[in-house]
């Protein structure tokens, strides 16, 4: 029997292996789920940026109310055109020098407020008047009425109007995007002949 001869061949032959079809589908698949799992949470955090960026004005808002009503020192908003932070201002004498005449202090218990990147005041109303958003400043009058407030905030995703309403402590909040509060008036009862009524 003659013997099998083995051929050589003096350049080798590479096996080559390349990914089969299920191979490259179950990749696709798996970086599909993680990219529906990865991307929401980034544009999630951006939208709840704005959110809390509207809540601290709204917060600032309140804490203007609060200090026009209960305090006899006159109170104001400010927005800085350098910087674009939101300060609460308080009409006050400088503390080492009771002589000297008051003027705008920044509030000693209310941080300023700065809006994220891509977050915009886009509308600002002081008593139905526009006022420019970019640098403004609204007062309470002492003795007088508290001006009716509302501040526009658009970005990332968020359309809020934030407003504070003559008379009335509570803030009110409305989202483009949701049906708009219930908000209350105040209302004279002797005036609408309701003075008897209880209530």
């Amino acid at each position: 029997m003659p013997h099998a001869r083995t051929i050589h061949s003096a350049h080798p032959v590479a096996t080559r292996r390349a990914f089969t079809l299920i191979e490259l589908i179950v990749v696709v698949v798996v970086l599909g789920i993680a990219a529906a799992a990865i991307v929401p949470k980034f544009t999630g955090t951006a939208r709840q940026e704005a959110d809390n960026a509207v809540d601290q004005v709204a917060e600032l808002l309140r804490l203007f109310a609060y200090r026009q009503s209960l305090s006899a020192q006159q109170v104001a908003l400010w927005r800085d055109g350098n910087d674009g932070r939101i300060h609460l201002l308080v009409m006050d004498s400088d503390p080492e020098d009771p002589e000297a005449i008051p003027a705008w202090r920044p509030d000693r218990f209310a941080a300023p407020v700065s809006l994220p990147l891509g977050v915009e005041l886009v509308e600002i109303q002081n008593n139905d008047q526009r006022v420019d958003p970019t640098e403004w400043t609204i007062a309470s009058v002492p003795g007088g009425e508290r001006p009716k407030i509302a501040i526009r905030i658009v970005g990332m995703g968020v359309d809020s109007t934030v407003a504070l309403p003559q008379g009335s402590p509570s803030i009110v909040r409305v989202d483009a995007d949701k049906p708009a509060p219930f908000a209350r008036e105040p209302i004279d009862l002797s005036r609408a002949g309701r003075d008897f009524e209880p209530w």
